[in-house]
């Protein structure tokens, strides 16, 4: 932010440096000792310069908040590896492959994927599913009837020849 008054600093006057209440004390006593308007001018200006300078420094300066906030804005960036992730950038490592690490190590110390996977089969498939020798069997027997007596009789008819022999 720029200081709205600086416009009007002259170094034609001096300053009281930051102390504003100095700066108003010299323009009482000048303006009680003297009824000399170029005097109450110059104390006037001085007053003037000296809240310019006092504001510039209130500016600059860097307040509690400030600082508080450029510490937390630092921990945050140490937090999120931002300052490594350009490194690594710069440095030509595959950063796809450290997210898909981190993503592995976070799903490794979080989920149990084998539970996971046995309770929603558990909850959307029958018992009777798991048991692939009796499903099997069913198959097959299903097949066999609904199959096996036409195969038969098609190879029978295809393939035997009876002969009968009369005495």
């Amino acid at each position: 932010m720029k200081n709205p008054l600086k416009g009007w600093y002259s170094d034609l006057f001096g300053s009281r440096g930051a102390d504003v209440a100095a700066a108003l004390e010299y323009v009482d006593q000048l303006a009680s000792a003297s009824s000399d308007p170029v005097a109450v001018q110059t104390a006037a200006r001085v007053l003037l310069n000296t809240t310019i300078t006092a504001v510039d420094q209130i500016l600059g300066s860097r307040s509690p908040e400030k600082l508080a906030l450029i510490e937390l804005i630092d921990e945050r960036i140490n937090a999120a590896n931002i300052v490594q992730t350009v490194t690594d950038l710069f440095n030509g490592i595959n950063l796809q492959d450290k997210v898909d690490q981190q993503i592995s190590d976070w799903i490794d110390a979080n989920l149990d994927v084998d539970d996971q996977i046995s309770n929603w089969m558990s909850d959307n498939f029958d018992v009777n599913d798991y048991n692939v020798d009796d499903v099997v069997d069913d198959k097959i027997k299903e097949w066999a009837s609904d199959n096996l007596a036409d195969e038969v009789e098609s190879v029978i008819k295809n393939s035997l020849t009876f002969s009968v022999i009369v005495n």
